[in-house]
């Protein structure tokens, strides 16, 4: 079965179908040098700040708002790689860019309290320009 990206779209956001999510999370995952034609499943939550404000408490013991969480079920060879959870209305990149994040988490890379300057960032940066075709 072909990889793909379910979305769930909670927030009414619109505007990540799973088409593109697919390709989003595909592009980072083979940046990364995993085999997109292996990997699982991996599903997107879109929802609202009360939620991912609850999520980021009770999984992370952080009382305050994020922009994207990801959860690790199986890892990228498994059954189900994880879930990515984006708040569109406390994003300060776009949804996009926030799909990436979620998806390199997923693959294992972390930026620590310093995003800007982590390899995490520009392989993001990578990875988006190869995704809009620059």
């Amino acid at each position: 079965m072909p990889f793909t990206v379910a979305v769930l779209d909670e927030a009414g956001y619109g505007g990540l179908d799973p088409t593109l999510a697919t390709r989003l999370f595909a592009t980072a995952f083979a940046h990364r040098g995993f085999d997109p034609e292996r990997l699982g499943e991996v599903s997107v939550a879109l929802v609202e700040p009360e939620v991912i404000h609850d999520l980021n408490l009770r999984f992370r013991n952080r009382d305050e708002l994020t922009d994207v969480l990801s959860f690790e079920v199986d890892g990228p060879y498994g059954e189900m790689v994880g879930e990515v959870v984006i708040c569109p209305a406390c994003a300060e990149m776009g949804v996009e860019e926030l799909a990436v994040h979620g998806a390199l988490h997923l693959s294992g890379m972390d930026h620590g309290d310093d995003f800007e300057g982590s390899e995490m960032a520009r392989t993001q940066e990578a990875v988006m320009g190869l995704v809009r075709g620059g």
